[in-house]
């Protein structure tokens, strides 16, 4: 997949699934000898806001989820979903570079994306944001290698209390901020739930200089597109089990037609730009859906909880079918 003139691997874990700079979590490491490998793969760093947020889930100070089974999130293994409401707990940018450089500068990460949401109530607060993230994203690339890093802009993280419905009008804002930073050749792409109308999208994007791309999907807020999900065959009420946390956002299975139809709409609409399909891919047919259905390259994330022993095999299929050779 090209974005700015620089080949990337069709295949991305999701934002998160492999922790911050790729350290992954405790319970990925009894499955490493079984699948769960990402080598092929490119990275994208779990989300960050600009200042620290304590969101739902106490981290160590590591970084770390403090807890073992940390109770905003949810997993359902023979459903095939999870639930979460982490809302972007972190330290803040500038805690996080200095690990993200020590990863690049010793390898332990190749190259991949940051993720940055901004979190203020106004869009003057999440614009300022956006404008402070950008300085010290712009110091990070002179560090790394501007040919080594990407961004990738959320605008979708159900919890955060904020009307993530809306938030796709301030992409040529928010993401003209980061342009403006002079960090010349880094690709930008945008992340949207599929709960988000597609023609929305299409013409926040489709025309922006300052987009390279999109990710579809985010979780999927809870309650949202009622007629594809199940709410309550899923979690046994019409209130969700983290309603005292914001409600969650909901992974894993009934995401892959939802995302599916959203990404043949958008070629229908004429959404010329890279798409980034994930949301429910659990197998090689899953990302073969989404490849077929105008996806330039896949996301694998709730796999890494759900199916952990296929993630290897999903990367290896789709580096394969898709004929990548790194360059």
């Amino acid at each position: 997949m090209e974005l700015r003139g620089e080949e990337w691997a069709p295949v991305f874990n999701a934002s998160g699934a492999r922790g911050w700079s790729g350290e992954g979590y405790w319970f990925h490491k009894p499955w490493w000898p079984l699948g769960l490998r990402w080598s092929g793969s490119e990275f994208i760093a779990k989300t960050t806001t600009l200042l620290p947020r304590p969101g739902n889930m106490p981290l160590t100070k590591g970084y770390a989820p403090a807890q073992l089974y940390p109770p905003c999130i949810l997993v359902k293994p023979l459903a095939g979903v999870t639930l979460n409401s982490v809302g972007l707990s972190g330290p803040g940018a500038e805690v996080l570079f200095a690990k993200w450089r020590d990863a690049w500068v010793q390898r332990k990460v190749r190259r991949g994306f940051i993720s940055f949401m901004s979190v203020q109530d106004s869009p003057g607060g999440r614009l300022a944001e956006a404008e402070g993230f950008a300085r010290v994203f712009h110091e990070f690339c002179l560090q790394v290698g501007t040919m080594n890093v990407g961004l990738q802009v959320n605008f979708s993280c159900p919890n955060v209390s904020l009307p993530t419905d809306k938030l796709v009008s301030e992409v040529g804002q928010i993401l003209g901020a980061f342009r403006q930073s002079n960090v010349a050749g880094v690709p930008a792409i945008a992340k949207f739930s599929a709960a988000t109308p597609v023609w929305d999208v299409v013409q926040a994007c489709q025309g922006s200089r300052d987009c390279d791309g999109v990710s579809v999907s985010n979780t999927i807020p809870w309650g949202k597109l009622p007629d594809r999900i199940d709410w309550k065959g899923l979690f046994g009420s019409d209130e969700s089990p983290l309603a005292h946390l914001g409600g969650g956002g909901l992974s894993g299975k009934p995401l892959l037609p939802i995302v599916r139809d959203w990404v043949v709409q958008a070629r229908k609409l004429g959404f010329t730009k890279p798409i980034v399909g994930g949301g429910g891919v659990l197998s090689s047919h899953d990302a073969d859906v989404l490849l077929d259905a105008g996806a330039d390259a896949v996301e694998v994330g709730s796999a890494a909880i759900l199916r952990p022993w296929r993630v290897h095999g999903i990367v290896n299929h789709v580096l394969m079918r898709t004929g990548w050779k790194e360059r």
